[in-house]
């Protein structure tokens, strides 16, 4: 079930990309710190690939991830590497290491997780991104996604109880 509401976030996210033009996708939006749709695309996918990358390593490692910077400023890129997650974010669940910044504690930097736990949390990080995402459609006089863009499942579910009363 994770797996399917990561694919429909992430196709929410790629059928948004394609109805953006170039200036739309790299527009620097005031009420998002002047990040870019294309920078949130950015960290999405980035940190996606962390958790993949971790699956085969052993160690996610999202503190030191590279920073594509094509995926922000080219739209064709983003679909492109959207389109290649699609085929490999589906793996069966394993024991991983989570690495954290760990300065200030005298803990290890390392903690253990599991691969499905990640993709919930870049499910849900996928969807307080698409959040903003959808602040700067605002900002942009953008009407181009529907009311459950960047809400969380929960929500949707919730709402949906109380129209049902």
């Amino acid at each position: 079930m994770i797996f399917q509401q990561l694919s429909q976030q992430l196709a929410s996210l790629k059928n948004l990309i394609e109805a953006l033009d170039y200036y739309q996708f790299t527009q620097k939006v005031e009420h998002l710190g002047n990040a870019s749709i294309g920078a949130h695309t950015r960290h999405i996918i980035e940190l996606l690939q962390c958790a993949i990358n971790g699956y085969y390593s052993g160690t996610v490692d999202y503190i030191n991830r590279k920073r594509n910077l094509d995926i922000e400023t080219n739209k064709e890129v983003a679909l492109s590497v959207l389109a290649s997650l699609e085929l490999y974010y589906q793996l069966p669940d394993k024991k991983l290491n989570l690495a954290i910044d760990n300065i200030a504690d005298a803990i290890e930097p390392i903690v253990t997780t599991t691969y499905v736990r990640e993709i919930v949390y870049n499910t849900e990080h996928t969807i307080h991104h698409l959040a903003l995402i959808k602040v700067a459609l605002v900002e942009l006089k953008l009407n181009i996604v529907d009311a459950n863009f960047g809400m969380a499942y929960s929500t949707i579910k919730y709402q949906s109880t109380l129209q049902n009363t």
